[in-house]
């Protein structure tokens, strides 16, 4: 999707680029090979050496170079090109103003989801990420790249789907749950369990160190970055419709992954209780 993509160039608006697609073109190539361009821009020129660099960027694998340019809701275009080196992540913090991190989940968006806990490897989270090219999250813009920048001295990914950015660019608006809700996604035993829920969780846990409680705060973690790659793939099928590329692109829904970890049922009713949900 990244070829046919000309929202990165500066100066350039969704206006000119369906204007572009609406005139044959569809693709970087099709821009430098035109004689004229269907533009009347003086900034034609720097546009045919921007893509030129663009093609180098692309074929070294730098997906920061397109992170930083391309628009925050027009962030899900480098899906196709940088799908194998994703890292769906989601954090939680301890309610204070601080925002102590206490546990970190990791998902390359197809098989594996690593976690990361307060007191014991929340630090390797650090080595961990150098892998991924392209990070996603839910309002991590926002929360969770600048904690694990601040906190954990963590160099993430330029290249950045924040979901929320994205979301919101097609009218769906809410938090996560509400999200998930609306295409779908079954959390199981963990359906109700918020934000709120994970740091009572944390909090008890540190009173009374029972592992059932960290258990429980890391299968809460990670099903909200289990549930990222469904979302993203609901989004940019949706909003492939308003391009000529749907047919071409158009992405099967996933199945959330395998959560490693299993939450009490035990510590879940007598939380709830506590905290006055029945």
């Amino acid at each position: 999707m990244l070829q046919h993509t000309f929202l990165h160039l500066p100066g350039l608006g969704p206006t000119t680029e369906r204007r572009l697609w609406a005139d044959g073109i569809l693709t970087w190539d099709d821009f430098l090979d035109a004689e004229t361009p269907p533009l009347g821009s003086v900034k034609v020129p720097m546009w045919r050496n921007e893509l030129l660099a663009s093609k180098e960027r692309l074929a070294a694998g730098d997906a920061d170079f397109f992170g930083e340019r391309l628009p925050p809701a027009e962030a899900w275009r480098l899906f196709f090109d940088f799908r194998d080196r994703l890292a769906c992540v989601d954090i939680e913090t301890d309610g204070t103003p601080q925002n102590e991190v206490t546990a970190i989940s990791l998902y390359d968006g197809i098989h594996t989801v690593r976690t990361y806990a307060h007191g014991q490897n929340l630090q390797d989270f650090a080595t961990d990420i150098l892998e991924s090219k392209v990070l996603v999250t839910f309002n991590g813009r926002c929360f969770d790249a600048p904690v694990l920048r601040s906190h954990l001295r963590a160099t993430l990914p330029k290249a950045h789907i924040d979901l929320r950015n994205v979301l919101t660019g097609i009218g769906v608006k809410g938090g996560l749950k509400k999200c998930e809700a609306r295409y779908g996604v079954d959390r199981g035993d963990l359906t109700g369990v918020d934000g709120y829920f994970a740091v009572v969780l944390w909090r008890e846990y540190m009173k009374r160190g029972d592992p059932a409680l960290m258990e429980t705060l890391l299968a809460y973690n990670a099903a909200d970055v289990l549930a990222l790659p469904v979302l993203l793939a609901h989004a940019i099928n949706e909003l492939l419709e308003t391009t000529p590329f749907a047919g071409r692109y158009a992405l099967p829904i996933p199945a959330p992954g395998d959560n490693p970890h299993a939450p009490d049922p035990d510590v879940l009713r007598r939380l709830a209780w506590a905290i006055g949900r029945k």
